[in-house]
């Protein structure tokens, strides 16, 4: 059962990440040249084996802080809004200020600037939504928003349009971890058992490696049908898990003047999944989305491809050709001699080794 389920699961993951992956590797290589690795290696083992300048002065960061400057200044926030006739503003006012608790309570605006700096450095940026026990020694759940460390690993449906994700199918958040690492947490799921999988080689070496095993989280939306109830004080309610709901019940509100409808909707599962593990059973999420939240860059369709780019992308050339241009002026001044010397060849024979020296002593 659990080997049907992964499998689906990475078949999924496979199609998501087949789909974006020029977009995920051009990411990464954005976010290592913002880092300051400007230099092809080529480049740069040649001019330092010939003793030649190879300077790195990174002027990108600026550009990039520029607009997160701004929206770190516009401190982005949830407003709560009444919208029917059954919305009121003093509900809408305890709404935001629960949410702004969450925020507080969260340090939100971290999870908020990390994913915008993710999102305009190399296009795409992530933070989450979760819930935790308040105290260790209560029962009462309180919500959090965190964010996620590699916002570029990030796989969604491929079939979703919608910019936000709301109308993905699944999603998977990866972390890879050290082997040490994971056979400390699961020492009841063995790193032996991925060598069997036979979920395909490409697949294999994306979740295990010398020194990682990639665990993830999938999030998957499942059909449901609701059975909802409009009542006629105009009130909803929802008789989908009520074990006490009857024919005979659902037959005396329909006397009494109430609607009764089937619903066709979904319903979200979250599991922990490796390559050759269900680490964590598919477990019903209290909400109705995935609770991961997506923040992208300019993006745009080319045809059947999608291309996403931040700050960075197109400014990779011009700073290349920045550092080979003062590269080059700083090794013409370091060359030239600090007191030139003008005479004939006859004049400075017997004296190259002087000669030679001239621009260092």
């Amino acid at each position: 059962k659990d080997d049907d389920f992964i499998a689906e699961a990475l078949k999924r993951y496979d199609r998501g990440y087949e789909r974006e992956e020029s977009n995920i590797k051009e990411a990464y290589e954005d976010l290592d040249f913002l880092s300051g690795n400007q230099w092809p290696d080529a480049v740069r083992q040649d001019r330092e084996e010939s003793f030649r300048p190879v300077l790195t002065i990174n002027r990108l960061p600026q550009f990039v802080r520029q607009v997160t400057g701004d929206i770190r200044q516009m401190r982005p926030s949830i407003k709560c809004v009444p919208v029917d006739n059954r919305g009121d503003k003093e509900t809408a006012e305890v709404l935001a200020g629960m949410i702004r608790y969450i925020e507080n309570r969260s340090d939100a605006e971290v999870a908020y600037t990390n994913g915008a700096d993710s999102q305009v450095a190399c296009g795409v940026g992530h933070w989450r939504v979760t819930h935790e026990y308040a105290e260790d020694t209560t029962f009462n759940q309180e919500l959090r928003i965190v964010g996620i460390p590699d916002s570029v690993s990030v796989i969604w449906d491929p079939d979703s349009v919608l910019p936000n994700k709301e109308d993905a199918k699944f999603c998977f958040v990866p972390v890879d971890m050290s082997r040490a690492a994971y056979e400390q947490a699961y020492p009841d799921a063995p790193i032996t058992d991925f060598e069997r999988n036979t979920f395909g080689q490409d697949t294999a070496v994306d979740w295990i490696g010398d020194d990682f095993v990639r665990v993830a989280e999938y999030w998957e939306k499942r059909p449901e049908t609701r059975t909802l109830a409009l009542l006629p004080d105009g009130s909803i309610d929802d008789l989908t898990d009520d074990d006490s709901v009857t024919p005979e019940y659902l037959a005396e509100l329909k006397a009494a003047g109430a609607k009764i409808e089937k619903r066709d909707g979904t319903c979200v599962y979250r599991s922990l999944i490796t390559l050759g593990h269900v680490l964590e059973e598919p477990v019903k999420w209290i909400g109705r989305y995935i609770p991961i939240v997506r923040v992208c860059g300019e993006e745009y369709r080319v045809g059947r491809r999608t291309v996403r780019h931040g700050v960075v992308r197109f400014a990779k050339d011009p700073q290349r050709a920045y550092n080979y241009f003062r590269s080059t002026q700083t090794e013409v001044i370091a060359l030239q001699p600090k007191a030139p010397f003008i005479g004939t060849e006859k004049n400075f024979e017997g004296l190259e080794a002087q000669w030679s020296m001239a621009n260092t002593k």
